[in-house]
């Protein structure tokens, strides 16, 4: 919804400016795309008047005029266009002027036959006031020669583009964004209607409604206006138009699109004197009925569908669209202002059936008011008078009531149960008052009244979030309703703590859908035995997963296919174990899974990066554990078909089977497209919490320095370096700190059948700086214990 500000200052006495308004509305709940400034790139353009106008011997489609611009004197001007004659006051545009065709300004040019145009006569198009260039804008003779363009049209302003929720129809209108500013600043709001001029016919005597469908059309109201004369709008009118996202197309439809948009309630304008029997008949279409609709395609209708019909024919597909048979015109002389109430189920299928969207279906479907509807037609009727010299006839056919207005129960204490914050009284009656309620009653509970264009305000609940709303969400201070503790439970923090831990690991987090295709979970785990849904969403997301693997495998997939084959994903969610039986629902666990493929770049002592294996899964399973303060675990066979049977294992803790990892079989690879190892891992989340300390030990920064010492030892080929790197632990004493292999080497200096390894240790105290000797001795009593045990051999 595109609002002109000064529109909206017609409306509403404020004085705030673009932005600030905007900020406010934004802040209410109503989004702010984008605050567009309109003309500001149009300068230098003034009235004048053409003196006289003379054809271009050299070219049978320029001419030369010479034109008064007042103060600025006489000038000579080439124009493209013939539609204007000698006193007519046109746009001109003098030397240096700019225009919005434009990038570079006006300039003095040598034209055909040796002729200097100065500046040059402008189209709509060049002003901004839409994508009219066929000729000059012809002005209005009585306004004064000399006068800013600019500042006479108001072409200079600021539009908000305000993205209007679905649930807010009464924001589809200038007047109802009024409304609101008004409310939020506290601000006098203009009324949006003035009288008519009835001088003409009983209306009764010149046309008839009839409703056959009350049920989808509980209120028409029809206007008729006579002796009307096709034209151009006003040029503010115009670009009001345009700045608004409209196409002018004549004062007849121009003063039905402008209500529109004042007010919210779409109208359409019939040719009287095309309508057979001067009747109008809302009533279903017959089925295979057709139609012309105004856009030139022949529509097919079926019983569904609403129309406006003459007595004889569908003359529009209400709500919607209507029809070129009665279409106004340059030969209309008498017209019906159609002002109706639909129901807006009717409206929205119809024209999702027929994928025909328009400015009315978009305000019908989701709800007009049907108070408005007399109202809106009596202004249009009014504009019309003005812009087209027509006569109103007396009176209007209405063939509805306005509905009794809802009510609805409020508690004012409940107010600040649910927002935590008091808001008086006072305030909260003066913001629903100030969106047209109506507040009865004194003490605690009230009765409100909702105005017929609030059709989103059903229950207490719904009162309660305009009060938090109109007062300002900012204003509502961040702390705990009263009476309520906010606290995360243990399982929150625990689970939070995976995720952060898995993120701090440089992962990537994946948000996958419950539902996965069927071809996905045989391809990744086999079986039948799953979960399927009896009305997927698609036919392609029939199981609820039982593994969050099959997802992770097609991310990877998806990732690899648009190039980046080196991929670290995880997500955790929830997984579908079954239907145990007796139960209503199936049963669900949480999971936490890991999937990496391509190559993993890690600076160690002997490479910089190697392919994904299943010690990279396990290392990220062990991270999880250990974050979770479990610090031991065992590992058995896993036979389950993803994971390659020799390169994987089962987690067990307690008895109790807490997850697994591994590398992916090559075939399960190639059915999801993936070339290059690929490696997963899958952990039970609710086995994990059962086993994990209540509490986690945490130590404090250290303050102190800390010493370090190497060591080389030549052990048997046989000895595992990690059992090496065990008994130095062991034997290094209480303020060894870390042990890390930094070095293996086998070469003509090293014993035959023997291996160099080197360890570096990095050895704290807690309450001093070690010395030279106590750190030496640490790594004396680490060789010899790998010299007793293992029968090592200090280098």
């Amino acid at each position: 919804m595109r609002v002109p500000v000064s529109w909206l200052r017609e409306l509403v006495d404020v004085g705030a400016s673009a932005e600030e308004v905007g900020e406010q509305l934004a802040f209410s709940g109503t989004g702010l795309d984008a605050i567009h400034h309109v003309g500001h790139d149009v300068s230098g353009i003034v009235t004048a008047k053409v003196l006289e106008v003379a054809e271009v011997p050299v070219s049978d489609k320029l001419v030369v005029a010479r034109v008064d611009a007042g103060p600025a004197g006489v000038f000579q001007v080439v124009a493209g266009a013939r539609n204007f004659r000698a006193g007519d006051v046109v746009p001109w545009a003098a030397p240096g002027a700019r225009v919005t065709t434009l990038d570079v300004p006006i300039g003095i040019r040598r034209m055909p036959g040796d002729l200097e145009s100065h500046g040059m006569l402008c189209s709509a198009r060049e002003l901004g006031l839409g994508e009219d260039h066929s000729g000059i804008l012809v002005m209005d003779p009585a306004v004064p020669v000399g006068a800013d363009v600019v500042e006479l049209l108001g072409l200079r302003d600021e539009i908000l583009d305000l993205n209007v929720t679905a649930n807010r129809p009464d924001l589809l209108s200038v007047f109802g964004i009024a409304r609101e500013v008004a409310v939020l600043f506290d601000a006098e709001l203009m009324p949006v209607m003035s009288g008519v001029a009835e001088e003409g016919g009983d209306v009764s005597g010149l046309a008839a409604v009839h409703v056959e469908a009350p049920d989808a059309c509980p209120r028409y109201v029809a206007r008729v206006v006579e002796d009307v004369a096709w034209g151009s709008s006003p040029i503010a009118v115009q670009s009001r138009l345009s700045a608004c996202g409209m196409r002018p197309l004549g004062n007849l439809v121009d003063a039905t699109n402008y209500v529109l948009l004042l007010t919210g309630q779409p109208l359409h304008a019939f040719d009287l004197d095309r309508l057979e029997g001067h009747r109008i008949v809302v009533r279903w279409a017959s089925e295979g009925e057709r139609i012309v609709t105004l856009d030139g395609a022949d529509r097919h209708l079926d019983r569904r569908d609403l129309v406006i019909a003459d007595g004889a024919r569908a003359q529009a597909i209400a709500g919607v669209m209507g029809g070129a048979e009665a279409e106004v015109g340059d030969t209309t002389r008498r017209v019906v202002i159609e002002s109706a109430h639909f129901d807006p189920l009717t409206i929205a299928r119809t024209s999702n059936r027929l994928r025909l969207k328009t400015e009315a279906s978009h305000r019908f479907e989701r709800g007009t008011d049907p108070g408005i509807a007399p109202g809106a037609a009596a202004t249009c009727a009014e504009l019309m008078r003005l812009w087209a010299s027509g006569t109103i006839a007396r009176g209007e056919l209405d063939t509805g009531e306005l509905p009794e207005r809802p009510t609805v129960r409020l508690r004012r204490s409940r107010i600040e149960t649910v927002l935590g914050t008091d808001v008086p009284s006072d305030e909260a009656d003066r913001l629903l008052t100030g969106l047209g309620c109506e507040v009865r009653g004194r003490g605690d509970e009230v009765e409100v009244s909702v105005p017929s264009w609030r059709v989103d305000l059903e229950r207490e609940i719904d009162l309660i979030e305009e009060v938090a709303r109109l007062h300002g969400y900012d204003r509502i201070p961040s702390r705990v309703p009263r009476g309520l503790r906010g606290y995360l439970s243990r399982e929150q923090v625990l689970r939070r703590r995976v995720r952060d831990c898995l993120l701090g690991a440089g992962l990537t987090e994946a948000t996958l859908p419950s539902f996965v295709p069927d071809d996905d979970v045989q391809a990744a785990l086999g079986g039948s035995d799953y979960l399927e849904v009896s009305n997927p969403m698609t036919a392609g997301q029939s199981i609820l997963r039982p593994s969050l693997i099959p997802g992770l495998m097609r991310a990877l997939q998806r990732n690899s296919a648009r190039g980046s084959r080196d991929a670290r994903l995880f997500e955790t969610g929830t997984v579908f174990a079954g239907w145990p039986a007796g139960a209503e629902l199936p049963e669900e666990r949480t999971h936490v899974a890991v999937a990496l493929s391509g190559t993993v770049e890690h600076a160690s002592w002997d490479q910089h990066s190697w392919p994904v294996d299943a010690l990279d899964a396990k290392g990220l399973a062990g991270h999880v554990l250990e974050e979770l303060g479990i610090r031991s675990f065992e590992l058995g066979p896993c036979d389950w078909l993803p994971f390659h049977p020799g390169r994987s294992a089962t987690v067990m803790l307690d008895g109790a089977v807490a997850g697994r990892f591994g590398e992916v079989r090559p075939s399960v690879r190639r059915a999801f497209d993936l070339e290059g190892p690929v490696a997963v891992a899958e952990l039970d989340v609710g086995v994990l919490l059962a086993v994990a300390p209540t509490s986690l030990q945490v130590t404090d920064v250290p303050r102190l320095p800390s010493v370090r010492r190497d060591i080389a030892l030549f052990v048997d080929e046989e000895v595992p370096a990690g059992e090496v790197q065990r008994v130095i632990a062991l034997a290094s004493g209480p303020n060894l700190e870390s042990v890390a292999l930094f070095d293996v080497y086998r070469g003509e200096h090293a014993p035959p059948g023997r291996k160099s390894l080197a360890f570096r240790l990095t050895l704290r105290a807690p309450d001093r700086t070690l010395t030279d000797e106590e750190a030496d001795a640490a790594r004396e009593n680490a060789a010899a214990a790998v010299r007793d045990r293992l029968g090592g051999e200090t280098r």
